[in-house]
């Protein structure tokens, strides 16, 4: 779970992809896992914060690992 990523692609439905751009995920952002949620959903750090994210916004988000 310490494995920095890029986040590539970003929720299709434009009112949740503004919402997760405003906690920070938005395409080119640099995120890590930091916990895993009963029910699928993640807790993620980015840009010096925390975020909750659930399992069906996760399935709709793509990454890479950081290079």
């Amino acid at each position: 779970m310490d494995t920095p990523l890029l986040l590539t692609g970003v929720h299709p439905d434009h009112t949740t992809a503004r919402r997760l751009a405003s906690l920070g995920l938005r395409r080119g952002s640099r995120i890590e896992l930091v916990q895993r949620l009963a029910g699928g959903g993640r807790i993620v750090s980015v840009a010096g914060g925390r975020v909750a994210v659930d399992a069906a916004v996760l399935r709709e988000l793509s990454a890479e690992v950081a290079a």
